[in-house]
């Protein structure tokens, strides 16, 4: 358990702030079983009262590959009456062999068809959750994107253990500078793009759920979290962004990315390492494919590079296309991108917020 205790207590008394007496679920697969366990722990000795929900790995592939779809994804009504009554919902995802995604994706889909309304629950019974991403952190996925297993690992409980409280405090400061005004995003490698911010409130992945959170339907925390998205106006973006590290796209690295813009809309894309992917991703995709989507930055100072958690770390810069309706934006598209800049500089008119990849506020 002491691998896990400082993450453990930092989501239940800064994300959630859990309490003596609160109904909890805390749900994993086999493989995030020692993390549930030192949640199951912490919330019995600060006296609450946890429910433990299990998806065996090899029952679950074994239903999605033999059981028609109409026999997969259904919930009954006792776990949509135990989220109903819990405060607290903690999730250590899955499947460890996220590679069988790729090879049953229809009927993987149909498994997972009841998220929608899992999330539209939470949402109405004004649930607090935590999503513990080191979950994803399978020895399965580390071979596939060619990262250690251990280092991945180490980076997410450090990334985890950082001061809530400190980094809701910096995610809120760069989200007040992101509201309005003109961004320029640069960068040695040939990056030169010009967005507009359309007066919307951004997204702040800050790892804390609170009551205003709640009010907006943002409950819901990564663990660890550490970015801050604004959906700018979908209607203006000129220039082009050379992305410098490779994307987590369709199971595989997509990498070389670049994009060029002209008059609001994406001119041409090219990709050096698995470009098939994103053709053949976006070339079958229908709606606002062509629009600028987000722009965000990283504000995690515990996270590292080189994983698949990029975004969150202190200084990076994200830029993405496609659909961006579910974080407030208006493009409506089965379409999204996203890569990241590390030695990027991004101004709003004129103020500096990121220089040559650190973050200056």
């Amino acid at each position: 358990m002491s691998a896990y205790e400082a993450l453990v207590k930092n989501v239940l008394t800064s994300t959630l702030d859990a309490q003596a007496g609160d109904d909890a679920i805390v749900e994993t697969w086999d493989h995030g079983l020692p993390i549930a366990r030192a949640f199951i722990y912490q919330l019995r000795e600060l006296g609450a009262h946890p429910m433990l929900l299990l998806e065996s790995e090899e029952l679950f592939w074994r239903g999605v590959e033999s059981l028609s779809e109409e026999k997969l994804g259904k919930v009954g009504d006792h776990e949509w009456a135990a989220i109903e009554k819990s405060k607290e919902y903690i999730f250590i995802p899955g499947p460890a062999d996220f590679l069988r995604i790729w090879n049953n994706r229809a009927k993987f889909a149909a498994a997972t068809a009841y998220n929608e309304e899992w999330y539209r629950r939470a949402k109405q019974y004004r649930l607090k959750a935590a999503r513990i991403t080191l979950g994803y952190a399978t020895q399965q996925r580390a071979r596939a994107f060619k990262v250690s297993h251990a280092a991945w690992q180490r980076m997410l409980l450090a990334a985890s253990t950082v001061d809530f409280r400190q980094l809701k405090e910096k995610a809120g400061k760069v989200a007040s500078m992101m509201q309005n005004g003109s961004v320029k995003i640069t960068d040695p490698n040939g990056t030169d793009l010009n967005l507009r911010l359309a007066s919307r409130s951004p997204f702040q992945d800050d790892c804390i759920v609170d009551a205003d959170d709640l009010d907006h339907g943002r409950n819901v925390a990564n663990i660890p979290g550490g970015d801050v998205l604004a959906c700018p106006d979908e209607t203006f973006v000129e220039g082009k962004v050379v992305f410098d590290r490779p994307a987590q796209f369709m199971g595989k690295w997509v990498g070389r990315v670049g994009l060029d813009f002209r008059n609001g809309l994406l001119t041409n894309y090219r990709a050096g390492l698995n470009a098939d992917l994103l053709k053949v991703a976006y070339e079958k995709a229908t709606g606002e494919k062509n629009k600028i989507a987000a722009v965000g930055i990283g504000v995690n100072p515990k996270a590292k590079r080189g994983f698949l958690q990029d975004s969150i770390v202190s200084g990076v810069v994200t830029v993405g296309i496609g659909g961006n309706d579910d974080i407030g934006g208006a493009n409506k598209t089965d379409f999204y991108f996203a890569g990241v800049l590390t030695k990027a500089t991004l101004t709003v008119d004129g103020n500096v917020l990121v220089e040559n990849g650190k973050l200056k506020v």
